[in-house]
């Protein structure tokens, strides 16, 4: 019998085994098979799946880092929902909690007209954590009409136990296919080969049931008429399989060995042959470790045969082994895979290729969890092949900046320095590197709006167009939700950074073809609100909105609209501010901002501290998880002005006054003035609150000294009942009494206002709706008409109306538009 014909009969048998087992399967979200290697698990499945009605997602795992698997998984749901899948995309893999619920309702708004089955297959190649805990949220998350298949040799870091006793996982153990003796007389049957009871018994402790053991064992057995008593998996492999080959196809699969799966095309580039079609159907003929996906038209190699591939390749000469490298490298340039094959051209030691493949990326590839492997394909390139590509040191010089990489950023700027400095280049191309120079330079002066905007004039004396290396599309404010607090750095300099803002934002504008436009109307607006002057922040903010929606600049309109709900919150205005809220959470996924999601967060998270309402604000910002956000270093002093209100709120004072070390010195980096100023505050209230009364007049002392000179009092303001007792000890000395009295006069109106929000959204005494009130309620909201509701109840229109009144009553609302914004939050 043929070894196809062997492997195919191992195939069916082991269809027809698991076939009984997945038939018994209930409906759980999810159904992991736990299968050794070797059982062609994915034969069995596909053609399980082939008898049911379902639309089958297929996802093997082939690159187990977090970005590999996403791409995979966003270009497989294009199937399902061109748009969405864009959007997941675009969103990147979500690794946090913000990203993992925008991709999960991204995945449940998807339209599942039938049922959809999706299988990650070889699922124990996941290694990234961050992978296996989205999965876990994709499962419990009961998508409707969505069901997952897991296949596996072995699970780590995935809580099987947990998510079978809570009814999510079936769990198919690797136990049930190892083949028991009388399984094995049975499947060598099938093979044309007769087994005594006692030889089988004897294959059963030989190889434990393992199947691939038993299949190569078959093989030896066919050639000698021996069962070998062997453990050396690789030398049954190298015998049975390999020798038989020609030296023509033993080389044919060498070249083919660095890819876990390929095409017929990929086979052509890598052979160099047109032959290598008839060789594949020979190599296919004879070994069953090789098989052939009809609907992705790719091949695979079983990871076996792969491995035993590899250690060939690695007793063959250098020179072989880079040239094997360098072709699978340009394959991936040619296919637009350039992180691969940047990963190909650095073990071939082909460093022009590498950095070639960098300029092409233009770093989209470059995500935090390849920082390491970025920084060590970069820096293994000698110094006169990194002259040579000083478009991908630019490139490389900006992901060091979204790196902190500070130490790295300054060399290779001095790099591109030397390089202008060299007889090689003509003018024009001296002039475009220059320029490009002087923009990236500008980000070693971050905030500093004269030193950044000298380097900008002379950009622009040097580019003639927009510069083309950095990401112009994403964030302006590296994740803040304020321009004023990115850019305030000097306490009495404030009227004069915003002249300097003014002045300075055309230049850079001009650069970037209108990145940040707006900028400098909301920095003025921003002062304007922090004095406590808000018709002219209103009308400093619509000119940022015009601005910004012209440009389409989504960033500062998330800016626009925050301060815009902070106005609200200042009058009262709860619906207002809710409604602003939601058009940032609206705004930034109609145009696909993903990476400004955490932003929406600290929108959210600073109206919930004002409010008081600790519960509400999102748990990486209560607990100052910072790292797990896709904010970058610059926003942090934004995101600790949150995180230090929340500890004042939970009264956590010992730890904010020994945190506050820390507080300061991210608020001095740059500096952020406005950051300090609540810091102090911070401090003056924990002192306050455990009876240290000179540092807390001290600490409030010193925020007063740097907010007087701007008359920037909001901070003042919103913590206004916590410092109140602090101010009136200033008082009695006779300090600050001008400053004290604005406060106030400011306060009293904005204490009122929360004061009348609380009452009327958040009175936990407010009377509860019964049960039918609540469902009337709920279908209210989802728009259904008196008549509908009643019809759907079984109850009469009168009725309904009756029991609207009283859920408008009792909620404080008086529409149906106000009462969806209920429901909704």
């Amino acid at each position: 019998m043929p070894k196809q014909k062997i492997f195919n009969s191992r195939a069916i048998y082991f269809t027809d085994k698991l076939r009984h087992q997945m038939e018994q399967i209930p409906e759980f979200p999810c159904t992991l098979i736990e299968a050794p290697m070797g059982y062609g698990k994915t034969t069995a499945v596909r053609e399980y799946l082939k008898d049911t009605d379902a639309h089958v997602l297929w996802q093997r795992i082939y690159d187990d880092s977090a970005t590999g698997f996403w791409t995979a998984f966003c270009r497989l749901l294009r199937e399902v929902d061109a748009e969405r899948a864009e959007s997941l995309e675009k969103l990147g893999f979500p690794n946090d909690s913000v990203t993992i619920q925008e991709a999960l309702r991204l995945i449940g708004e998807m339209t599942l007209s039938e049922e959809t089955i999706l299988v990650l297959d070889d699922y124990h190649l996941v290694s990234a954590t961050d992978v296996s805990s989205f999965v876990h949220c994709l499962i419990v998350s009961e998508i409707e009409h969505f069901h997952i298949i897991l296949t596996a040799r072995f699970v780590e870091r995935f809580r099987i136990e947990e998510l079978s006793l809570k009814g999510y996982l079936y769990h198919i153990e690797k136990e049930f296919f190892e083949f028991a003796p009388g399984e094995i007389a049975e499947y060598y049957k099938l093979c044309g080969v007769s087994l005594r009871l006692d030889e089988a018994s004897k294959l059963s402790r030989l190889t434990e049931g393992w199947i691939s053991a038993l299949y190569l064992l078959l093989l030896s057995f066919r050639e000698t008429g021996s069962l070998t008593n062997t453990n050396n998996i690789q030398k049954l492999v190298e015998s049975a399989i390999y020798e038989p080959f020609s030296p023509e196809i033993k080389e044919f699969l060498l070249s083919l060995c660095l890819f876990d799966n390929f095409t017929l095309g990929q086979a052509v580039y890598m052979w160099s042959g047109a032959e290598a079609g008839a060789l594949l159907a020979e190599v296919r003929r004879k070994n069953a470790f090789i098989t052939f996906d009809a609907e992705t038209k790719t091949y695979q190699m079983h990871n076996i045969f792969t491995g035993f591939l590899r250690e060939k390749l690695e007793t063959r000469d250098a020179a072989y082994q880079r040239k094997l490298y360098q072709k699978a490298g340009h394959w991936c340039l040619d296919v637009g895979d350039y992180l691969t094959a940047m990963q190909y051209f650095h073990a071939a030691k082909e460093y022009d290729s590498v950095l070639h493949a960098a300029e092409l990326d233009k770093a989209s590839s470059f995500g935090a969890e390849k920082k390491a492997l970025i920084i060590a394909y970069f820096e293994a390139c000698p110094s006169a092949c990194r002259m040579r590509h000083p478009i991908a040191l630019l490139v490389y010089a900006m992901a060091l900046v979204t790196f902190n990489e500070t130490a790295l950023f300054e060399k290779t700027r001095m790099e591109l320095a030397q390089l202008i400095q060299t007889d090689g280049l003509d003018d024009e191309r001296r002039d475009k590197l220059a320029g490009d120079l002087e923009l990236l330079t500008s980000f070693g002066k971050y905030n500093d709006i004269k030193g950044m905007s000298e380097h900008h004039k002379k950009a622009c004396a040097l580019l003639k167009k927009p510069s083309g290396f950095m990401d112009t599309t994403g964030s302006w404010t590296f994740g803040s939700p304020s321009v004023l607090y990115m850019f305030y750095r000097e306490s009495g300099m404030l009227d004069q950074e915003i002249r300097d803002m003014k002045e300075a934002m055309p230049y850079y504008y001009r650069l970037t073809d209108g990145h940040g436009t707006g900028a400098e109307h909301l920095m003025e607006a921003e002062r304007h609100f922090n004095r406590g002057d808000t018709e002219n922040t209103e009308i400093a903010v619509h000119r940022a909105l015009y601005s910004a929606g012209e440009a389409n600049q989504a960033n500062m309109l998330l800016c626009a609209y925050f301060l815009q709900a902070r106005i609200a919150l200042s009058r009262g205005d709860y619906t207002g501010v809710e409604s602003l809220l939601r058009r940032i959470q609206e705004t930034m996924e109609n145009k696909r901002q993903y990476v400004l999601l955490h932003t929406v967060d600290l929108c959210r998270g600073f109206i919930d501290i004002c409010l008081g309402r600790t519960d509400s604000i999102p748990g990486w910002l209560a607990e100052g998880d910072f790292d797990s956000s896709r904010l970058y270093f610059p926003a942090r002093a934004f995101y600790n002005i949150i995180y230090g209100r929340a500890l004042l709120l939970r009264g956590e004072y010992a730890k904010l006054l020994g945190l506050s070390g820390q507080l300061f010195g991210i608020a001095s980096i740059f500096p952020n003035v406005l950051a300090q100023i609540y810091t102090h505050v911070y401090v003056g209230v924990a002192n306050q609150r455990l009876h240290r009364l000179d540092a807390a007049a001290d600490a409030i002392r010193q925020a007063l000294a740097l907010a007087r000179p701007d008359e920037v009092w909001m901070p003042f303001v919103e913590n206004g009942e916590e410092i109140s007792p602090i101010l009136d000890a200033l008082l009695r000395e006779g300090t600050y009494r001008k400053d004290i009295a604005r406060i106030r006069a400011l306060q009293f109106p904005y204490q009122n206002a929360l004061k009348d929000i609380r009452d009327n959204h958040f009175n936990e005494n407010k009377p509860k709706l019964t049960e039918r009130e609540s469902e009337i309620a709920r279908m209210a909201a989802e728009g259904c008409s008196n008549r509908e509701i009643g019809e759907r109840l079984f109850i009469s229109q009168n009725t309904v109306k009756t029991q609207l009144k009283s859920v408008f009553e009792k909620l404080g609302v008086n529409s149906r538009v106000l009462l969806k914004q209920h429901v909704d939050r």
